[in-house]
């Protein structure tokens, strides 16, 4: 029996639907609780390639709600996207599976532009939110904003060429990311269910030629409520109006990862870690570490630090931007 048969008894969907989706590439950026899900559902149901970008590595609080990894991915401080691409692999040979591990941002997707059909955001933050509400007007690729956290979650797919932009429905980016789960929490099932009605969406802005833009929809699985709402495309918005820019994403630039008490540093310029040499200065310091092909770990003083491959440096253990320059200011220029 074929391996979509009952994906393709569904009438709205059929063989043509099924062709369609096999010709299909996704990116979905965050490989995190949603991304997980999104990813795995997308490998089973046959799209034909899948981009997963994802910056951080495999935690054990992670376990409580992402499915896709286990403790092995933990123990071994695997990098979320790659995790999950070997995961994924294992699920569907004909889906073929990229892994970045990086930010989203203008310098990782430069390229991808041409590639990519539609774009699922997984993420936890509005600044990359923003960086993709930008990339995806400037090459006219539909994207879904999903977001949860505690029982609430949030979907609004978006074309900004033609419909209501997340600036539309949001206004500016706020500067605080106040309903983070990293701060609030979430409840373990939300997850499945935000994640399988933001693939439902896809499917639909893929298939059906009257699908509906301008809807926003709000769930909250502790009281089962659901609700949608309309949103009015702005004819002034700075992101999707005439005068839109592409803007370059945070990364660039040390930032204290909301909720997280760890604060990211990059290289100069994007230049790459070179393990063998950090490794020299560590052990001529005595200073225990383990790594991995992706990541670089020891501990100075009362942070953890995590360096990986692509030249990005997470401090863990305080926000305080000062605090965490003096550290890794000891080892990095």
């Amino acid at each position: 029996m074929d391996r979509y048969d009952r994906q393709m008894r569904v009438r709205q969907i059929g063989t043509d639907g099924q062709k369609k989706i096999m010709q299909t590439t996704l990116l979905i950026v965050g490989v995190g609780a949603l991304g997980s899900y999104a990813a795995e559902l997308a490998t089973r149901m046959g799209f034909k390639k899948l981009i997963l970008i994802d910056r951080d590595f495999v935690e054990w609080s992670n376990l409580q709600r992402q499915t896709l990894f286990t403790e092995q991915d933990v123990q071994d401080k695997l990098p979320k996207a790659y995790a999950a691409k070997k995961h994924l692999e294992a699920i569907n040979r004909n889906v073929h599976i990229e892994s970045i591990v990086d930010d989203a941002n203008l310098e990782t997707l430069s390229g991808y532009e041409s590639e990519v059909d539609a774009v699922l955001d997984c993420t936890d933050n509005f600044a990359t939110r923003r960086f993709l509400n930008a990339f995806c007007h400037a090459h006219d690729l539909p994207w879904i904003y999903t977001s949860c956290a505690g029982t609430y979650a949030s979907v609004f797919p978006i074309r900004s060429q033609d419909s209501a932009c997340l600036t539309c429905l949001i206004g500016e980016a706020p500067q605080t990311n106040e309903a983070s789960c990293d701060l609030i929490g979430v409840h373990a099932p939300l997850i499945p269910i935000t994640a399988g009605f933001q693939v439902s969406l896809l499917t639909r802005l893929l298939l059906d030629e009257n699908f509906e833009y301008n809807v926003f929809y709000q769930l909250d699985n502790w009281t089962m409520t659901f609700q949608s709402l309309k949103v009015a495309k702005q004819p002034d918005c700075p992101s999707c109006g005439s005068h839109s820019d592409l803007e370059t994403n945070f990364s660039e630039k040390p930032v204290a990862l909301c909720g997280r008490d760890t604060v990211q540093f990059c290289f100069p310029s994007r230049k790459r870690a070179e393990f063998t040499q950090i490794t020299k200065r560590l052990q001529a310091e005595e200073i225990e570490f383990s790594q991995n092909p992706f990541i670089l770990t020891f501990r100075f003083s009362a942070y953890t630090f995590s360096v990986f491959k692509n030249g990005r440096v997470l401090i863990h253990g305080t926000s305080d931007l000062t605090e965490a320059k003096k550290a890794y200011h000891h080892f990095f220029n």
